[in-house]
């Protein structure tokens, strides 16, 4: 079975069986991924915090991209974990690159237990669409307080319904659509 194939059959049996967690049945395609990336500097050598890595497409497109930035991915779905991990190893970038299975909100608890610095980008793929308010709340709450000063948060959503929670709490925030992406989605640019 092709890499490709493989990955999109992962992430499809970890959407039937966990829709709340992954948001689809499809992976992100390269037009939003770009688009999710392109803020990071190809020069970056800092911490960059990623949530809900899902398949892994997006951490592998930074790694390449960023190839002296630290990445530490998380990712809920303990089938995407596995699938990340071996995409990692694949690639050569597993040494650079860790892969935490566990929910964002209990990473982002710990990043100041670890004596981690604090990142300057922190890049979301969770559907915050399928979490409840209150959670929506704790966990923009939680990713604003571990950007370091002048960091940026990056989501995509597949609407806008969380448009003024995430303007809420970071005043510097723009949108930009990926309608090429299927389904079609917007980014969240947002500076602490």
């Amino acid at each position: 079975m092709t890499n490709a194939l493989s990955t999109r059959l992962d992430f499809l049996w970890a959407g039937l069986l966990k829709h709340g967690q992954t948001g689809g049945i499809v992976p992100s395609q390269r037009f939003l991924i770009a688009k999710m990336i392109a803020p990071v500097p190809e020069s970056y050598r800092g911490q960059i915090i990623e949530l809900g890595a899902g398949t892994g497409a997006l951490t592998l497109q930074l790694a390449a991209r960023c190839p002296g930035a630290r990445i530490l991915a998380c990712e809920i779905n303990s089938i995407l974990v596995r699938g990340i991990k071996r995409r990692l190893t694949t690639a050569g970038y597993h040494g650079r690159v860790e892969v935490v299975s566990g929910s964002a909100e209990l990473l982002l608890s710990e990043i100041g237990q670890r004596g981690m610095a604090k990142p300057d980008f922190v890049i979301s793929g969770i559907p915050l669409g399928n979490l409840g308010r209150e959670k929506v709340g704790r966990l923009l709450d939680a990713i604003q307080k571990t950007l370091g000063e002048g960091g940026m948060y990056i989501q995509f959503q597949h609407s806008l319904l969380d448009q003024k929670n995430i303007r809420a709490r970071f005043q510097h925030t723009r949108t930009v659509p990926a309608f090429l992406n299927f389904p079609p989605a917007v980014v969240y640019y947002a500076q602490r």
